[in-house]
C-alpha cells in the first residue's frame, strides 16, 4: 500500500537549519540554562522570605500579613521545584530500567 501523501515529504537534510536566517530559526533554549534561573528564583524567594520573617522577629515595621504572603510563596515555589526534582528522577530512573 502506497500512499501518495507522505511520498512527498521529504526528510530534513542535516544542514538545512544553519542556511535559515535569525529571524525564522527557532530559539535555542538551553534546559539547564532554564533550571538553573529557575532554582535561583527560588533561592532568591526563599532568602526573601527568611529575610522579612528576621527583620518582622526583629521589631521592624513590617505588615504580617505581607511576610505571609511572602512566606507562602516562597513555599509554594519550594514546592514545585521539588516536584520537578521528582519528574527528573523518576524519568532518569525509567530511562535506566529501559533494556537496549
Amino acid at each position: 500500500m502506497v500512499i501518495e501523501a507522505l511520498a512527498a515529504v521529504s526528510p530534513l537534510a542535516p544542514g538545512a537549519m544553519a542556511g535559515m536566517d535569525a529571524a525564522s530559526r527557532p530559539p535555542a533554549n538551553d534546559f539547564g540554562a532554564s533550571l538553573g534561573a529557575g532554582l535561583t528564583r527560588v533561592d532568591q524567594s526563599v532568602t526573601l522570605a527568611n529575610d522579612q520573617l528576621k527583620a518582622l522577629a526583629a521589631g521592624k515595621n513590617l505588615a504580617i500579613h505581607d511576610v505571609m504572603i511572602t512566606m507562602e510563596q516562597a513555599r509554594l515555589e519550594l514546592m514545585l521545584a521539588t516536584e520537578v526534582r521528582n519528574k527528573l528522577v523518576e524519568s532518569y530512573q525509567e530511562l535506566m530500567r529501559m533494556q537496549l
